[in-house]
């Protein structure tokens, strides 16, 4: 096994089986000899716990667009998942395992239980019984076994290769030593943890909490006494492919969408706790938005990308909208009427301010509310929201003549930024504002919902097209992820970058 199989515990073991397998396929195309054409088309999963069904669930989908793409017939193809027991996904009760069973056989993977395999060589492999298999791709995902690195370590063995630590995950042997994760053996309940990420997450902190003890301590500081370990397991969930999943998590089985979006849900938790909402959001576009060939749980809805030169004349033409709105408001006198009675949301009160300064009668004032409202007419709303008397009576009425200049800024600056393709995005978050103080205010009729739409539309980067976003948003984007804040927010927009004073900086503290 260890000479003629691949495995599957890290990131280069992942790149080496994708590489492997478009070779296998594309030697396929060109071989003429059936029974090798057959032993190429073969790929056989050793293993039926979660590692190994998630894997024939990706290759259960992703072959046939690799046979498409090499001119095969994706019915040639047999992927085998081949396990030494009764039953794959022994973790999970009968109900989620016998459902993923008939899915996955479902998608066309043959499922070989009780087939313990006993002999394995380059050209295939031997299962107890004498059964043959010929095949060039084995994956091993089996056996509970520690690392090679920590089996060998000069420590306390436990079970399988993996050392035994107290329940503050220490080595018997020395206080400074802790194991935990996958490497490490301690029984709870007189039942070895599992090899879980929960339990690895669960015994890492526990390990953590007695570094930062003993450190402290060494130090002279308070520090709180580390709690040994006691396992918080929130149950199991398995994908198999990127449409299908089930998982039995509080005592509850679930399995389909519901499944996977739970799936989903964890792991964008996790990437959230780990580096923010930019590693969460960046898991939700890669997994649901932009993942290929309909393989998310919303199918691809949500994958096809419109180019962005086709909604070059929709910015183009929103601009215009906004700047004739803004130019209008200009000859109308919105800059030189200083009483502000023309602004949209704050016209009732300095009218009748000025009113009472000209000593106008309440009536004139009412008129001119509705002189100013007639241009969005007929509006949306019948009446102002609570939320838009508020904003009115607690800001716009201390300087209704600021917030009259601010809107008419406003609208010509984010007709012009629409034009010109600058700052698209600020532009179309300015354009929803406007919009929708305008509908909560009732000063505007059914075409705001057009305003708002398109606005939506832009904030895909439509000023890339086209526009002057093209040239400055790179430039702004490299400045905003050399800062101190965008590293520690994990902000930053691809990958963070380093002035020289950081690269000195972070050099010093590498050699310290």
């Amino acid at each position: 096994m260890k000479e003629h199989a691949f495995y599957l515990w890290s990131l280069e073991n992942a790149l080496a089986i994708r590489y492997h397998i478009e070779m296998m396929v594309k030697e396929a195309a060109r071989e003429a000899d059936v029974e090798k054409r057959k032993q190429l088309l073969t790929f056989v999963v050793a293993g039926g716990g979660f590692t190994g069904v998630e894997l024939v669930g990706e290759l259960a989908e992703w072959l046939p667009h690799l046979c498409k793409k090499n001119k095969l017939d994706s019915s040639d193809v047999r992927i085998i998942n081949c396990e030494a027991l009764g039953q794959i996904l022994n973790m999970l009760p009968d109900g989620p395992r016998q459902k993923a069973e008939r899915y996955m056989r479902k998608q066309g993977i043959e499922i070989m239980l009780n087939s313990l395999i006993t002999n394995v060589t380059e050209d295939g492999f031997t299962i107890k019984g004498g059964e043959v298999i010929k095949t060039k791709t084995l994956v091993w995902t089996c056996g509970v076994r520690g690392t090679e690195f920590g089996e060998k370590l000069s420590i306390t063995d436990g079970k399988m290769g993996r050392k035994l630590v107290n329940e503050y995950m220490q080595s018997p042997d020395h206080e400074n030593v802790y194991v935990v994760g996958d490497g490490m053996y301690f029984q709870e309940n007189n039942r070895p943890i599992p090899q879980i990420v929960e339990a690895a997450e669960q015994s890492a902190k526990t390990a953590t909490d007695g570094v930062i003890y003993t450190i402290k301590s060494a130090l002279g500081k308070k520090a709180e006494s580390p709690k040994p370990f006691k396992s918080n397991f929130h149950g199991y969930m398995v994908s198999v492919g990127g449409r299908y999943a089930v998982s039995h998590t509080g005592g509850i089985a679930l399995s389909g969408f519901f499944a996977q979006a739970m799936k989903h849900m964890v792991n964008m938790y996790y990437q959230f706790g780990v580096c923010g909402v930019n590693g969460a959001w960046t898991y939700f576009k890669h997994e649901i938005l932009e993942i290929k060939h309909k393989r998310s749980l919303i199918g691809g809805l949500a994958s096809y990308r419109v180019p962005s030169y086709w909604t070059t004349f929709l910015r183009m033409f929103l601009g215009v909208m906004w700047l004739i709105e803004g130019i209008a408001k200009i000859f109308e006198g919105w800059l030189s009427d200083t009483t502000g009675s023309k602004v949209y949301w704050g016209a009732a009160d300095a009218v009748g301010a000025a009113s009472e300064a000209w000593g106008e009668t309440a009536e004139v004032a009412a008129t001119a509310v509705t002189e100013t409202v007639k241009q969005f007419a007929p509006p949306v709303l019948g009446q102002p929201l609570a939320l838009y008397t508020w904003i009115n009576d607690v800001f716009v009425s201390q300087a209704p003549y600021l917030f009259q200049i601010m809107i008419v800024l406003a609208e010509v600056g984010i007709g012009l930024c629409f034009l010109g393709g600058l700052f698209t995005f600020p532009a179309a978050i300015v354009s929803l504002g406007l919009s929708f103080m305008f509908l909560i205010g009732a000063l505007a009729g059914k075409e705001i919902f057009w305003y708002m739409a398109v606005s939506i539309m832009m904030l895909g980067g439509a000023g890339r097209a086209f526009g002057l976003d093209n040239w400055v948003m790179p430039y702004l984007k490299k400045l905003w992820n050399k800062t101190p804040l965008a590293k520690k927010t994990y902000l930053f927009m691809g990958e963070p970058e380093f002035t020289k004073k950081q690269m000195k900086r972070k050099l010093a503290r590498n050699q310290d």
